[in-house]
């Protein structure tokens, strides 16, 4: 079983990334093509998932054209602005800082709901002061959009539990 350190010094870490960066480059191409149906998704070292009503062949069309796209320079394709990381970070930024609005209310709930409209403030402050950071944490570390070498095996369609789910599966090629 391998540990953390020889994930973290394996190439796992930079194919997540890679993968995350050509996942969000297929949502944009999805997007210009006019798919309307909301679809998410979520990477990993061998590809990733896309959850959503998309015909396969449109997904794979998508994928081509994505890594096509991200190959010849179209890093902007690798930054997504429904992705998780910006969902997270801006989340942490409004929950900390409502946290910290809450510090020194003890058990008491007079205090607590004296209080509760400072917090809520600070919270939609942390919110708003948080939004440019998600996409610069996507563009430093979340995603790779150096996408040389990753081929697009397939993509497989599934139907689970009456939702539509694809898996697009990549390898590197040295």
């Amino acid at each position: 079983m391998p540990t953390i350190e020889d994930l973290l010094k394996s190439d796992l870490p930079m194919r997540v990334r890679s993968n995350h960066a050509l996942e969000h480059a297929t949502l944009h191409v999805l997007q210009e093509k006019g798919i309307k149906s909301p679809l998410g998704g979520l990477s990993d070292g061998g590809g990733f998932w896309i959850y959503g009503d998309v015909k396969t062949d449109t997904l794979y069309e998508a994928c081509q054209e994505g890594l096509t796209r991200l190959i010849n320079g179209e890093n902007n394709l690798a930054v997504h602005p429904n992705c998780g990381t910006n969902i997270a970070v801006r989340g942490l930024a409004a929950g900390g800082l409502a946290w910290i609005g809450m510090l020194g209310t003890g058990g008491k709930l007079t205090k607590k709901i004296r209080r509760f409209p400072i917090a809520a403030l600070m919270g939609i402050i942390g919110y708003q002061i948080a939004r440019p950071y998600g996409p610069t944490l996507q563009k430093k570390i979340t995603t790779n959009a150096d996408v040389h070498g990753i081929v697009i095996t397939e993509v497989i369609q599934y139907i689970v539990v009456d939702r539509i789910v694809h898996r697009v599966s990549t390898r590197l090629e040295s």
